[in-house]
Order: C-alpha cells, then sequence, then structure tokens
C-alpha cells in the first residue's frame, strides 16, 4: 500500500480486503494454485490407527468445506483427494465418494472398531510442528470435528521444526499434520514417493501390494493417460485404506506492483524470481 514492497504474500486474514474491487490493490493481486495438500496421518502400525474402521471414521469426520471456506477464508481448496487439482484433470467419483463428509457414518465405522467396541480407545496425540505455543486454526478446527461428531478427544503436541522432520524421518509419531508440496509436477512426487511400501518418506508405515504394483507400472508406462489412470486408481485405493486424511489444497495469494515485469506465479516450486525485472 506504501508502495514500498514490490512483491509480497498475501494472509488468509487480508484476503477480504485485497479481493475486494473498490481496493486499487485487487488490480495487483494474482492467485494461483499451489501443487500442494495439508493433510493428517496415522500410522497404520500403531493403535488406534492399526484398524481402518478408525482411520475412516476420523477421514469422514472432517468438513474439507468449512475449512477451507470459514477457517482459511476461502484461501485453500477443500481436498478432493491426496493429489491437487492441477496434477490430474479430476478426481474420480469413487474417490469424491470416499472422501465425502459424513459424520453418521463416521460414528458408525468408529462403532464398529475393536477399540471402541471394547471401550479401550488408547489417548489419542497429534504432533504438529512449531515453537508458539498457539494452535493453528486449522489444528483446532480439526479437533473440533472430532470431538463433536466422534466424540474423541485429542491432545496437541508442538515439535520444532527440524525435530519434526527428524522423527518424521523414524516415525515416531502416531498421528501428526503436516503437508506436501510437489519437488516436480507429476503424480509420483506425491503417490509413489509417499505411499509406496519401500519409500523412505512413507512416513505411516502403510503397506499394500496392489498400490505398490500400480505405482511401479506407473513409473514405466509411456502412454500418458493410461498413466494418469494407473496413478489415479492407486489414489482412490490409498483413500480406501485411509492412512492420510487429506485436508486443503493450497492456493498462493500474491500482490505484486505494476512496475514488476516478467513475474508469473506458478503452481510449484521454481526459480521463482527468473526473468523478472523492475522497471521505474
Amino acid at each position: 500500500e506504501n508502495d514500498q514492497l514490490d512483491i509480497v504474500g498475501v494472509w488468509a486474514d487480508e484476503l477480504d480486503r485485497v479481493r475486494d474491487p473498490y481496493n486499487p490493490l485487487s488490480g495487483e493481486l494474482y492467485i494461483t494454485s499451489e501443487l500442494s495438500t495439508e493433510y493428517l496421518a496415522m500410522n497404520v502400525t500403531r493403535p488406534p490407527f492399526d484398524d481402518p474402521a478408525v482411520r475412516l471414521a476420523i477421514l469422514k469426520a472432517i468438513d474439507r468445506e468449512k475449512l477451507a471456506r470459514l477457517v482459511l477464508n476461502s484461501g485453500a481448496l477443500p481436498a478432493r483427494g491426496i493429489l491437487p487439482p492441477d496434477l490430474v484433470d479430476d478426481s474420480s467419483d469413487r474417490a469424491r465418494d470416499a472422501m465425502a463428509y459424513d459424520p453418521e457414518e463416521a460414528r458408525r465405522l468408529l462403532a464398529s472398531s475393536r477399540y471402541a467396541a471394547a471401550g479401550a480407545m488408547p489417548e489419542i496425540v497429534l504432533s504438529i510442528s512449531g515453537t508458539s505455543g498457539y494452535m493453528p486454526p486449522t489444528t483446532e478446527a480439526v479437533l473440533a470435528m472430532l470431538e463433536e461428531n466422534l466424540g474423541l478427544v485429542a491432545t496437541v503436541e508442538q515439535v520444532e521444526w527440524s525435530s519434526f522432520l527428524d522423527d518424521l524421518n523414524l516415525r515416531r509419531y502416531t498421528f501428526y499434520s503436516s503437508g506436501w508440496i510437489a519437488d516436480y509436477p507429476d503424480p509420483q512426487n506425491f503417490l509413489d514417493l509417499l505411499f509406496h511400501s519401500r519409500s523412505s518418506q512413507n512416513h505411516v508405515g502403510y503397506v499394500n501390494a496392489q498400490v505398490d504394483a500400480l505405482l511401479e507400472e506407473a513409473r514405466v508406462e509411456q502412454d500418458h493417460e493410461r498413466r494418469m489412470a494407473l496413478y489415479q486408481e492407486a489414489e482412490l485405493l490409498i483413500l480406501q485404506d485411509a492412512p492420510w486424511v487429506p485436508l486443503t489444497h493450497g492456493v498462493s495469494y500474491t500482490l505484486a506492483k505494476p512496475w514488476v515485469k516478467g513475474y508469473e506465479p506458478a503452481a510449484g516450486l521454481y526459480p521463482w524470481l527468473k526473468g523478472v525485472s523492475i522497471v521505474q
């Protein structure tokens, strides 16, 4: 606003102001979808998440539309799957059904789990990165939904970022919240890297031989449409197993002054000042 910054990102609490068509800043706003997914993850080898019914109950108990629209002020897209929209033409109807918000079905699933049936649900601790001592709004909303829809009360532990990454690689977390942004724009960078049983980035102990076979076939498939179909089939199987609960896909809001030339926001990681110049 004071012409002191050439390019700056916009936070969710400022979005209404910069999107206002009567605000001159709206003419300097760039909106770009990101190749990113925010998610909850559950270690499928540890109680209570070694029971698929518990994982699916949590998947069904979270209202992603409300997270994106109300909690994040439409600063993100509600997740339709693991893969961001720009990586696939469209998520399948079956994938959307697997992700559908359904509190009644969530309660039924949880009640059918062996932990609920035995009245022995373990303590649930959600691990998140950070050092502020404050819960992010999304985390707070997710915990409220789990309590309201399932009667599950989770506590939160906050871990410094570098320690959080180290612990992820050692699979120390039972239940955690994190995000992933593509290193390169291809479904392999999500599904194969994060869910193949032998990948070092598979932090949840997920193993599905059928998923492995689909991912390995996709690695060498030359036909684009066939390759995308393989990834979508693998994504559906992973969603049905629910080691992850995808929450939102990122949207980037950036202001750039008119004298910044050559600026082109993009969905993935790239040398973002390449070709940019200041013309007074």
